[in-house]
């Protein structure tokens, strides 16, 4: 399943949010990089990025910046 946003993860919270080179809207805290969407992610982002599946309530990091996502721990 590809990555996807829905209108609330494009939403800003007043200059924290940024587009990336995929379009996708995301907020840093200092190098790191957080991501909402819905799905597994599989885009592109700076390694040590985060990103929440607010559909599967499923939190990811991104080890390899072409993409490469990993599940982290459990959410059970």
């Amino acid at each position: 399943m590809a990555t996807s946003q829905t209108a609330a993860d494009k939403k800003k919270v007043g200059m924290l949010g940024e587009r990336d080179a995929g379009g996708f809207v995301y907020t840093s805290i200092g190098s790191c990089d957080f991501y909402t969407g819905e799905g597994e992610p599989d885009h592109a982002a700076r390694k040590g990025s985060i990103y929440i599946d607010v559909d599967g309530a499923e939190a990811y990091i991104c080890t390899v910046a072409s993409g490469t996502w990993v599940l982290i721990g459990s959410q059970s």
